[in-house]
């Protein structure tokens, strides 16, 4: 079975929105374990990554929006 990212951004938009606090911890822990996201030491962001996930929070909690699944398909022509 073939997975890309497009199929996980589906499955985020079926997750209702009082969870996805829950998801997000779930996908940083998935992704520090993984090593894709830069780490000082075992489960620790670096500084720098601490400051860009703080800055992304800092980005939607102050209301900005991200680009919904369908957007991108459309970005893309497939929707």
């Amino acid at each position: 079975m073939s997975i890309d990212r497009g199929d996980l951004h589906a499955l985020l938009d079926l997750v209702p929105e009082g969870d996805l606090p829950v998801i997000r911890k779930l996908l940083l822990a998935v992704a520090i374990e993984f090593d894709v996201a830069p780490v000082a030491a075992e489960g620790e962001f670096t500084d720098a990554a601490r400051r860009e996930i703080e800055a992304a929070e800092a980005y939607f909690d102050n209301g900005g929006s991200g680009i919904s699944h369908e957007e991108i398909l459309r970005e893309f022509g497939l929707g």
